[in-house]
């Protein structure tokens, strides 16, 4: 008869203090093998699986879905099973079990003869209130919990709740309408859920960050314009055409979080602010991922004479799935954008600093859909791609040559990526662009 391992609560980050029991996978007083995986420890950022170093039977000293800290004993296992204690009591029999301040907390339902485990929470408190550890030796496991019943001490007078029930307190979940035609919705992992926790406890305007970028400008408009008949010398088009075709890559910054779920939008609709003495307004670009450059600059003069006419339709400002909005002609070097309501993202465009030829990028997203790796990961894909337009990558030598089936000059592609040579169908040595090679 002996004990043959504890498991304990493991210090997985220096931040988790406290990780959450979310898989209990047997009962007290199971016969469990070596390996078996017993418990699921969940932190702010992962799960971490217990297994069995031995053979033998489980007592549990846990409740599903409730906070441990480090180093605090959850489960035993024995050798045989008569020395499990019966199966951990219920919340509802543990109410049941407590007794009046000043008498002994101990279960008749447990009757445990052995040694009396604490947790160190618990144990910090009976030294604080000066009470002996002894009144709980019928007791295999003391919470938080049971000395405070023991000490009369109800949830509302706890001074120090813990930040995930703190963050939780006095707050209406608002959950956002999803159309089942235009996206798709994705269950929060546990993970993701933990973290809006703990984030929530200390952020509460919301779980937004921003991060920033610049790009280099230099002679970035001298191919740029060549594509443009109104917009000349500003990035806008170009960088609506960039995002929209980019966020194919990063769907989740095309997303938006419900309250309960992350729903994807299935198009991609990319939204432009616009605020020229009749109100802001963000007017969108349906299907902005299918249109070349030309077409958006088309897009953009359409919607703003629209705007400045007060002719703007109900379709021209609803179902827009990202957002961009430039202040480059207010001189604004820096600021941080908000995000729209059923967006997960926006990008704010600053000014061109013509004195070092480069212009801000910030990128505001949602800590409930993403995190800051892949929005800063999307944010560096744009601006090489955005600074691919210098002319110092596109020398102007044999500029006039154009693709045999479409007939694209070779100036007019804003690709990057240039024309391959080929043979044509006459037997004659030719170019195609990249769109015509690939059968768009």
């Amino acid at each position: 008869m002996a004990l043959l391992q504890e498991i304990v609560v493991p210090l997985l980050a220096v931040n988790d203090t406290s990780l959450t029991v979310v898989e209990m996978n047997f009962t007290s007083g199971q016969h469990v093998k070596k390996g078996d995986l017993v418990m699921v420890f969940e932190t702010s950022k992962t799960t971490y699986e217990v297994l069995t170093e031995t053979e033998g039977y489980v007592q549990y000293l846990c409740e599903l879905d409730q906070d441990y800290e480090v180093n605090e004993i959850v489960a035993k296992i024995f050798s045989e099973e008569k020395e499990v204690s019966k199966v951990a009591l219920t919340p509802a029999q543990k109410d049941l079990s407590r007794v009046e301040k000043g008498s002994s907390p101990l279960s008749s339902a447990t009757g445990w003869e052995g040694e009396t485990l604490f947790s160190a929470a618990a144990r910090s408190l009976i030294e604080s209130s000066g009470i002996s550890p002894d009144v709980f030796q019928k007791k295999d496991f003391v919470s938080t919990e049971d000395v405070e019943a023991f000490l009369g001490i109800t949830k509302s007078e706890v001074s120090t709740p813990r930040p995930k029930r703190l963050a939780q307190e006095n707050k209406t979940k608002v959950v956002l309408p999803v159309d089942a035609a235009k996206s798709n919705t994705t269950k929060l992992s546990s993970n993701k859920k933990r973290e809006i926790e703990y984030l929530s406890a200390v952020q509460s305007t919301g779980l937004t960050s921003t991060i920033n970028t610049y790009i280099e400008t230099e002679g970035i408009f001298t191919h740029i314009n060549q594509s443009l008949k109104y917009l000349k010398n500003t990035l806008l088009p170009v960088i609506i055409y960039e995002t929209a075709r980019l966020l194919k890559k990063y769907p989740l910054l095309n997303s938006y979080y419900t309250g309960e779920t992350i729903a994807s939008y299935k198009f991609i609709n990319v939204g432009f602010a616009i605020d020229i003495e009749k109100g802001l307004k963000v007017l969108k670009i349906a299907g902005a991922g299918e249109k070349t450059i030309g077409e958006i600059e088309g897009e953009v003069m359409r919607l703003s004479n629209n705007y400045l006419d007060d002719i703007l339709q109900l379709e021209d400002l609803t179902d827009i799935t990202f957002t961009i909005t430039d202040l480059s002609s207010e001189g604004v070097a820096f600021f941080r954008p908000l995000i729209n309501m059923m967006n997960s993202a926006i990008l704010g465009v600053s000014a061109i600093d013509e004195k070092l030829q480069r212009c801000m990028l910030s990128l505001t997203f949602d800590h409930h859909v993403t995190e800051g790796k892949l929005a800063a990961q999307f944010l560096k894909e744009l601006k090489q791609r955005l600074e691919s337009y210098q002319s110092k990558f596109h020398p102007g030598v044999n500029q006039n040559i154009s693709c045999f089936k479409c007939y694209k000059t070779l100036r007019e592609d804003l690709g990057g990526t240039g024309f391959v040579k080929c043979i044509t169908p006459e037997g004659t040595e030719g170019y195609i662009c990249q769109s015509c090679l690939k059968g768009f």
